[in-house]
């Protein structure tokens, strides 16, 4: 490389996206997860901890946003 020239690399996301991510998943999936992360914080909030249950119904809710 005695040339003294710099290789530019080209630096863009790819043209077709990405291969799987929320919105490659069904919402039949979503729609799940997010029932069974309720009923999951549910029954950590029975078992007393109650901390940890508002954690998994923030993610039953994220869960539930990729259903729109």
């Amino acid at each position: 490389m005695g040339t003294g020239e710099k290789r530019v690399r080209r630096v863009a996301p790819p043209e077709r996206g990405w291969t799987l991510g929320a919105g490659g998943l069904p919402k039949g999936f979503w729609a799940a997860m997010a029932i069974l992360l309720l009923g999951l914080a549910g029954l950590i909030l029975w078992q007393g901890y109650h901390t940890y249950a508002i954690l998994v119904a923030v993610l039953a809710a994220a869960a539930a946003v990729n259903l729109k």
